[in-house]
C-alpha cells in the first residue's frame, strides 16, 4: 500500500469516527445517541482510536461523579472522622474538622504504635533465644529498619523488659 493510500485510508476512518464522537459522550453521560447502541460498539469493537476515546470519557466522568460526591458536606465530615479514626485511633466526631491543632500533642499514630510495639516483641524474642546481643547483630537478626528499631529498644529498656550494655566500643542488649 502507497502512502498516499494509507493517508486516504486514515482520513476516511477519522471522517467515520466523527459520528460516533457525539454518541460516545453521549452514552458514558448516559443521555440520548443519535445512533442505535449496537452501532456504536460495533464501531468500538474495530476502532482502537475510539475506543481511547470512550475510556477517556469514562474516567473523566468517573472523577467528575467522585469531586462531586466528595465535595458535599455530610460525605467531608465522614471521610475526616474516618481519617481522623484511622491515623490516630480514636473516634473523630463528626462536625468538627481535623487540623493540626485539634490534634493532642506528641501523639504517635496509631499504625506506628503498632509497629513499634510489634518490633519490641521481636527484638524481645531474639533477645529471649540469643541472650546478651551486640545491637549491630540484633537489629540484623530481628531484620528491623532504624525506625522502629531504636523506638522498640528504648520501650523494651523503659518498661525494664531489657537490659542495655555498653562494653568498651559495643553496645548490647539482653532479656530480662
Amino acid at each position: 500500500m502507497t502512502k498516499q493510500n494509507m493517508e486516504k485510508q486514515t482520513d476516511s476512518t477519522l471522517k467515520d469516527c466523527e459520528k460516533y464522537e457525539l454518541a460516545i459522550t453521549n452514552f458514558v453521560l448516559g443521555e440520548k445517541m443519535n445512533i442505535p447502541e449496537a452501532e456504536l460498539f460495533n464501531h468500538l469493537a474495530k476502532c482502537k482510536s475510539c475506543q481511547g476515546d470512550f475510556r477517556n470519557w469514562r474516567v473523566t466522568h468517573a472523577m467528575m461523579c467522585a469531586k462531586e460526591y466528595d465535595s458535599r458536606p455530610e460525605i467531608k465530615e465522614k471521610n475526616e472522622a474516618f481519617i481522623k479514626n484511622l491515623v490516630y485511633g480514636e473516634p473523630a466526631k463528626a462536625g468538627k474538622p481535623v487540623s493540626s491543632q485539634s490534634l493532642p500533642g506528641n501523639r504517635i499514630p496509631i499504625n506506628a504504635k503498632w509497629e513499634i510495639k510489634s518490633a519490641a516483641e521481636r527484638i524481645y524474642l531474639c533477645l529471649k533465644e540469643n541472650g546478651k546481643t551486640p545491637i549491630p547483630v540484633l537489629r540484623k537478626k530481628t531484620e528491623l529498619f532504624d525506625f522502629p528499631f531504636y523506638e522498640a529498644l528504648g520501650a523494651l529498656a523503659d518498661q525494664g523488659r531489657a537490659i542495655l550494655h555498653k562494653d568498651k566500643t559495643t553496645y548490647s542488649a539482653e532479656a530480662r
